[in-house]
């Protein structure tokens, strides 16, 4: 027999015999042990709250990592659709931005406080926020000399809410 023809025949043997070297073991069959769960701290209590931010531990000193900036807002005029009134309706926009232009932003009035995003551009800021359950939508824009549209677009009933006033 030629051993031209025995070499697939030996390289296929060895590829078997080597076949358990490089095969995993599979898991035992005992159970895992359950999970710990730890409830969370409440805000504020969490060691990471204590952790300084890379700016204030920079060895080069470092530029601010984010800012905050937090404006209140008093809107003198209410439109619901097309009808419009005087209002006093306040609240208080706290934008957190990387420097870069990406921000999130935070609506706090008497009744509720709402998550939003954010973008900066050029001293003005818009701030959006769309919720389900039922479905609205809100837009906040505040100018650099502060002017600001707030509108919440809602639709059970379908309506649009425009408070008009100012940002300072």
């Amino acid at each position: 027999m030629n051993i031209m023809n025995l070499r697939p025949l030996v390289a296929c043997a060895a590829l078997l015999c080597a076949g358990p070297v490089f095969a995993q073991d599979a898991a035992p069959a005992e159970e895992l042990p359950p999970a710990a769960e730890a409830p969370l701290p409440p805000a504020g209590e969490a060691p990471v709250d204590e952790i300084a931010p890379i700016s204030d531990v920079a060895p080069d000193g470092g530029a601010p990592d984010a800012t905050s900036t937090a404006l209140a807002c008093t809107f003198t005029t209410e439109c619901v659709d097309n009808e419009c009134a005087d209002s006093g309706y306040e609240g208080q926009l706290t934008v957190i931005t990387d420097g870069a232009g990406l921000a999130e932003a935070e609506w706090a009035d008497p009744s509720e406080t709402v998550a939003m995003s954010a973008i900066l551009e050029n001293g003005t800021t818009l701030a959006t926020s769309t919720e389900s359950g039922p479905a609205k939508q809100r837009l906040l824009t505040v100018l650099a000399d502060g002017q600001a549209r707030f509108t919440t677009h809602l639709t059970d009933p379908l309506m649009a809410i425009t408070y008009v006033g100012q940002c300072e």
